[in-house]
């Protein structure tokens, strides 16, 4: 309390005398000294020791607010970098995915799945790829045998968790609502 009045009895004073500078300028040059009482006083160790205290409070303060700064810093620049990581891995992982499945796909033909009639032979896969990924030709020679048990298969393969696209669950819907023609296209 008494340090703060001790501060604003000489800014009192400073202001006093810069008014006193300032009226001086515009006046012819002449010296006038005046005496400003200023009472000057010590502060008790008490209060001395007080703030030697709050200074090194703020000083410590200040020095933890730097490191936490430099700490979130490098957090932040370690969060950016694990997050470029893991988009690479989850590229990486997708690729894999769809490499898996395409090699699948290609041997699909030679397994056995209970999918995958026994009688189907590989020479009778025509492999598209895109809508679907295969055709099986479940035909027979002899013609009555083939009109009654013999049928063409549209058929996908999925990998995992994979889904039909839009296009192939539309086409898969046609296939089970009968909607298959056939024509027969001649070109001169």
């Amino acid at each position: 309390m008494l340090l703060e009045s001790l501060t604003v009895g000489l800014g009192v004073a400073v202001a006093a005398l810069a008014w006193e500078i300032r009226r001086l300028r515009r006046q012819p040059p002449m010296i006038e000294l005046h005496e400003v009482p200023v009472e000057v006083v010590m502060p008790d160790p008490e209060t001395l020791k007080l703030l030697a205290q709050r200074e090194t409070e703020l000083k410590f303060s200040e020095n933890q607010s730097e490191k936490l700064s430099e700490q979130l810093s490098q957090t932040e620049q370690v969060l950016r970098e694990t997050q470029a990581e893991v988009r690479k891995q989850k590229g990486r992982a997708a690729s894999a995915h769809t490499s898996k499945g395409q090699i699948l796909e290609k041997w699909t033909p030679f397994l056995t799945h209970s999918e995958i009639d026994e009688h189907w032979k590989p020479q009778d896969w025509s492999f598209m790829g895109n809508p679907l990924d295969y055709i099986v030709w479940d035909w027979h020679n002899d013609r009555d045998l083939n009109n009654q048990q013999g049928k063409i298969v549209f058929l996908d393969v999925k990998a995992a968790k994979s889904q039909l696209s839009t296009k192939q669950r539309r086409i898969r819907d046609l296939v089970k609502a009968g909607r298959i023609e056939w024509r027969e296209i001649r070109l001169d």
